[in-house]
């Protein structure tokens, strides 16, 4: 057993679903069958506003180096050996804590324009029952009646897209040859140029071509009113059973339940005024990237 080499750290609703299902068919990759073990975070306290479902489940969270490295007992002699945690990028400590531990591990974080990642937080939340509240106005107003979080942004809407912000800290100790940012643009323009440079940038076959023909982790509200009640109200349940239902059953039977989805549009009012919450970060993410990030900063039209 052995700790990973890579690590794709985030950020949430940025396509980190998506690259953990394709990076795992790779025969030469291995990742851990349940993403988000959320070891390397797992010493942080949950903030104050996480409720009662999320704190069960980090309690499901891989707490000992011991449990950790259980994970990649079955990796054998592939190259590329990793997991897939976006809380990563969501904790001010967790680089040091990865660099004592895997100070040669490669870095991979894809990037999602900040307001509209903050709102498919939010639906996604809604969608899993861990959010009751229906008014992304009204949650914005609650994040912003506080200063941003600045250690840890669990479940702050707001919080988790301080790219620059969390960023630095990997950036202050790991080469740039280890680090990899990708932009959740560049994913839904080209996902097989964007696959291969990354099994290139892990040192395996950039030529294997996986099925990319599906996008993960989807958010939005069920259709269906029964079963937008049956899953939403089953979270505290669902929450505690996790550990004991496998995964694949777990993935059967989502679908099942949630069904389809609608995603009503953000206000562009709304949207205009959040920008303003990313902008200082978004220029220095500018600059550390050297790529423009302009239409982040305008509300997408209708």
């Amino acid at each position: 057993m052995g700790l990973p080499n890579f690590l794709v750290i985030g950020a949430g609703r940025s396509g980190t679903t998506s690259l953990h299902h394709y990076l795992s068919q790779h025969p030469d990759v291995f990742l851990t069958a349940e993403k988000s073990p959320n070891f390397f975070v797992s010493q942080d306290a949950l903030p104050p506003w996480e409720g009662p479902a999320q704190r069960v489940m980090a309690r499901h969270w891989v707490h000992t180096l011991d449990d950790y490295e259980a994970l990649f007992a079955g990796a054998g002699a592939r190259a590329a050996v990793g997991e897939a945690s976006p809380m990563y990028l969501q904790s001010r400590h967790a680089p040091a804590r990865i660099a004592a531990a895997c100070p040669d591990v490669r870095l991979v974080a894809i990037l999602r324009e900040p307001v509209g990642r903050a709102y498919a937080h939010f639906m996604g939340r809604r969608r899993d029952g861990l959010d009751r509240r229906t008014d992304f106005s009204k949650v914005v107003e609650a994040e912003l009646s506080q200063p941003l979080p600045e250690e840890v942004a669990f479940g702050h809407y707001l919080g988790c897209g301080r790219y620059h912000h969390f960023l630095q800290g990997y950036v202050d100790r790991f080469p740039a040859d280890r680090i990899r940012i990708y932009l959740y643009d560049d994913l839904l323009a080209d996902p097989s140029a964007l696959v291969a440079d990354l099994f290139a940038f892990l040192e395996v076959d950039p030529r294997f071509s996986p099925d990319i023909s599906r996008r993960y982790g989807q958010t939005g509200v069920p259709v269906n009113p029964v079963a937008r009640f049956l899953w939403t109200r089953s979270v505290t349940v669902r929450t505690h059973l996790r550990p004991w239902l496998p995964k694949r059953v777990r993935d059967l039977a989502a679908p099942l339940f949630i069904g389809a989805l609608s995603r009503p549009p953000l206000d562009p009012s709304l949207h205009a005024r959040v920008i303003d919450v990313f902008r200082d970060d978004i220029a220095r993410l500018e600059g550390l990237l050297r790529r423009d990030l302009s239409r982040w900063l305008t509300v997408p039209a209708k």
